[in-house]
């Protein structure tokens, strides 16, 4: 179970340093819109949904990279607190319900967008850019997002059954 769990953890590593690159593209897609529109007085009209599409790339598939580094926002004023035992339960609990609402997302924005797929839906702007691409990210980034929060529960249930203990960053 450790070794599935480590294979998860490297999965949404390594897809949220890949896509960590995609802040460099929307950062000198940004940087020219800015030097186009306020040195050159010629906004382009692409610039702002194309960036869109990047930040949906970003928060999705980060989700689960920010979760497998322990990155996360966390209020652990009384969580800190309790035993070791304790901590493991509310892990337990707390990625369970965290699945329980990328399900919903993941099964919703799998609709969503085949929807957009099979409809060939597209933006309302000038450059009409299909909506799959960015809308299939919901999806995608959820399910990752719940492979991660699966294996923080399976590490709390190692924890508790004595299999492995659980260093005080994994929880």
């Amino acid at each position: 179970m450790k070794r599935f769990c480590d294979f998860i953890d490297r999965i949404n590593i390594g897809i949220g340093k890949i896509s960590s690159f995609l802040i460099l593209i929307l950062v000198a897609i940004v940087m020219y819109e800015v030097v186009s529109r306020y040195f050159f007085n010629a906004p382009t009209q692409w610039s702002n949904e194309l960036s869109e599409y990047l930040l949906t790339g970003v928060v999705m598939l980060g989700g689960a990279y920010c979760l497998a580094e322990h990155e996360h926002v966390r209020v652990d004023i009384i969580h800190r607190n309790f035993s070791d035992r304790i901590q493991a339960w509310i892990e337990i609990f707390t990625f369970l319900l965290v699945l329980t609402f990328v399900t919903a997302i993941v099964w919703k924005g799998g609709e969503a967008s085949y929807d957009a797929f099979i409809h060939d839906r597209r933006s309302m702007s000038v450059m009409e850019m299909p909506l799959f691409p960015s809308m299939v990210l919901v999806p995608v980034g959820a399910f990752l997002l719940g492979l991660q929060s699966l294996a923080g529960a399976l590490r709390a249930v190692l924890q508790l059954t004595g299999s492995q203990p659980m260093a005080k960053k994994d929880i």
